[in-house]
């Protein structure tokens, strides 16, 4: 195969990913706290044995955008949004966990959880528990201290990473990391009744997604082309062999 045919398919492979990233992100438009993503593309040159170089494209890994989502206002009382650089810490059956979708709820334990039934830990990694007696609207301030009534029951621990790109993403808007967390820094605040929503933009996404879709079409074509022409060649020489 020629190289023409080689480069090709090297971009037809990272488009095929790029496209799983855009549907994803698309899947994701409507979650709490999403964070839309991009392929990071880098060139790969290769040299035959007459030191003729050849350059490729290929993906390297995923890019997160962390600028913040809109905030929307839902009245629900343990509804949260943290404004600035900053994470909630959970608890997990694999471990500590971070995450910025405050979508929280009681369980029947009585414990603060995410959606997903994963305790959320206060600033000394414990469980924040409350207690039985609920007639009183729960109350959280800015800095994540939360009571109800007169009595304080817990303060949201908000941490941050000194490389954001270095966490992992997992199931449930949930993220992992080999990295210490740190204390949020003092201007990161929580606002109660609010959600942040994710910060992909539709429009963009669709606009990327057609015309992902004409530069593989094009691509492919280059590919068929290039085909074409070897198998003409190929044909031309084979009724010049049996002259």
């Amino acid at each position: 195969m020629e190289n023409a045919s080689y480069i090709g398919l090297s971009r037809l492979s990272t488009m095929r990913r790029e496209m799983d990233v855009i549907a994803n992100n698309l899947a994701n438009m409507n979650s709490n706290a999403y964070k839309g993503e991009r392929i990071m593309f880098e060139e790969f040159l290769s040299r035959d044995v007459k030191n003729n170089r050849t350059s490729f494209v290929t993906d390297t890994g995923v890019l997160r955008n962390f600028a913040p989502g809109k905030l929307v206002s839902t009245g629900n009382p343990l509804d949260i949004a943290i404004n600035g650089e900053g994470y909630m810490s959970v608890d997990t059956p694999q471990g500590r966990r971070f995450t910025r979708d405050g979508n929280l709820r009681l369980d029947d334990d009585r414990r603060l959880v995410t959606s997903g039934g994963h305790p959320v830990l206060d600033n000394r990694g414990r469980e924040i528990k409350f207690p039985q007696n609920l007639s009183d609207r729960p109350a959280i301030a800015v800095d994540g201290t939360i009571t109800v009534g007169q009595e304080q029951v817990g303060k949201i621990d908000l941490v941050t990473f000194e490389n954001e790109q270095g966490l992992r993403k997992t199931a449930q808007g949930l993220y992992a990391t080999d990295l210490e967390p740190k204390p949020a820094p003092q201007l990161t605040n929580i606002s109660q009744g609010l959600l942040e929503s994710s910060n992909v933009e539709p429009i963009l996404e669709m606009t990327n997604m057609i015309e992902l879709m004409r530069q593989y079409q094009n691509t492919q074509n280059l590919i068929d082309g290039e085909h074409d022409r070897l198998r003409k060649a190929v044909e031309r020489l084979g009724r010049s062999g049996n002259a």
